[in-house]
């Protein structure tokens, strides 16, 4: 008996110690250390492959930029026959030449070649952001499961104990053979438990480890729930919040920049319908060097159906990626505003479930002791006892699922884990 006031006394002390003021900041303690965060998402694969397609896509801005025309040199040799009077000449043709860009098509390059360096670069930051987002939602889900392994092995150790104490009782004649059975019962639920906590936590511990490869899982207390209040009371204002939130989005922002890229590939196309000129300079030696010219050339394309559709077609492309704009900026927003509110009614959701996790707990040692008086029987305890954690549980999963939300908003406001670059 005495050793099961043990284990409950120190059940309720949980609950109390989770009602105290942590020192410093609980969420920067709840999460990884952001240097070491830092390492593991640059150094992912994920981050790895974005860097490279970055790199590959600057380059051909380049190219767009510079344009894709090149020199033709163009060497022509002959021999030229007459025959009055009869003779045989050897003549040669040297020409070089090149398109030009001309109509403003230079400019109009020079435009989408940055704003496709733009979407290389937000598109590298929103891969090292996304995995972040990754890293940080594995962790927390290794948490998870680990608070419940603890709850198992909590509830374990009072099921043995209860077990022991009902076949002592059951030798004494005090109980029935049915309230011991009851005992022996709970005890395989909670060893039933106890594995399958296991298999989850040791599942969610291998995706965080092996998905990256130098994150550790570390035990932290959690906060109080009237400090997840009053820390989402210091986010901005919901109106704020949101602006901060769509200006700083990289998939919302690559999404920008991929509309004005191609709008602006859209006046090129449009542009394109003036074709350009291709000229030349070019030299030719006839009559065995008798004769000798120099001269210039121009030819220029002539325009069809085939250019004027390329840019209809374009033109139609462009008003298809900023209605997408919109349509994501919208989706966004609603996202936000869903997020911000749910996270207020989470965290008064939170502190009331701390309240109840403290009262179930103080109603399942009044059981116990009920119970000794032989006033409630062995299945009145088991269910308080259950109850009670269950409900401890639940308390501190309700605060984990608070501190989740309230790290993923930071996070992307870029107020935790901001090395995007």
């Amino acid at each position: 008996m005495k050793k099961l006031s043990i284990f409950l006394t120190l059940q309720g002390l949980c609950l109390l110690t989770m009602a105290q003021p942590q020192p410093g900041d609980p969420l920067q303690a709840l999460l990884p250390p952001a240097q070491q965060v830092r390492t593991v998402v640059l150094g992912s694969p994920a981050t790895r492959a974005a860097l490279a397609q970055r790199d590959g896509q600057l380059r051909r801005a380049d190219i767009t930029e510079s344009g894709p025309a090149e020199f033709t040199a163009r060497l022509s040799q002959q021999n030229r026959q007459v025959s009055d009077p009869a003779a045989r000449y050897s003549e040669t043709l040297l020409s070089l030449e090149r398109p030009v860009r001309w109509w403003g098509k230079a400019g109009l390059d020079a435009d989408q070649a940055g704003a496709s360096r733009t979407s290389a670069r937000l598109a590298y930051s929103d891969v090292i952001h996304e995995t972040s987002r990754d890293l940080l939602q594995l962790w927390i889900d290794a948490l998870r499961t680990d608070m419940r392994l603890d709850n198992a092995q909590a509830n374990l150790g009072l099921a043995q104990e209860l077990d022991r104490l009902a076949t002592a009782r059951l030798r004494q004649g005090e109980i029935s053979q049915l309230d011991a059975n009851l005992a022996q019962a709970e005890l395989q639920r909670a060893q039933s438990a106890l594995d399958q906590s296991r298999a989850a936590q040791s599942a969610a511990v291998a995706r965080l480890t092996r998905t990256y490869p130098g994150i550790t899982l570390a035990r932290v207390p959690l906060p109080d729930p009237l400090w997840l209040q009053t820390r989402l009371e210091a986010l901005p204002a919901l109106q704020e919040l949101r602006q901060q939130y769509l200006e700083r989005n990289h998939q919302l922002n690559l999404w920008r920049s991929e509309a004005a890229r191609l709008r602006l590939l859209a006046q090129r196309a449009d542009r394109d319908q003036w074709p350009d000129p291709t000229l030349g300079v070019y030299t030719a030696n006839e009559r065995a060097g008798a004769e000798r010219v120099i001269g210039v050339s121009i030819s220029v394309p002539i325009s069809g159906k085939l250019r004027q559709n390329n840019a209809l077609a374009a033109a139609a492309d462009a008003q298809n990626a900023e209605d997408r704009v919109h349509q994501l900026e919208q989706s966004l927003g609603a996202d936000i505003e869903a997020r911000y509110s749910s996270l207020q009614h989470l965290a008064r959701a939170a502190i009331s479930v701390d309240t109840a996790a403290l009262t179930q707990q103080q109603a399942a040692d009044k059981s116990r002791k009920a119970y000794a008086l032989g006033e409630h029987s062995m299945t009145e305890l088991i269910q308080n006892r259950r109850l009670a954690a269950e409900q401890l549980t639940s308390a501190r999963l309700a605060q984990l699922e608070v501190l989740e939300g309230l790290a993923l908003i930071e996070l992307d406001l870029h107020m935790i884990w901001d090395f995007d670059e």
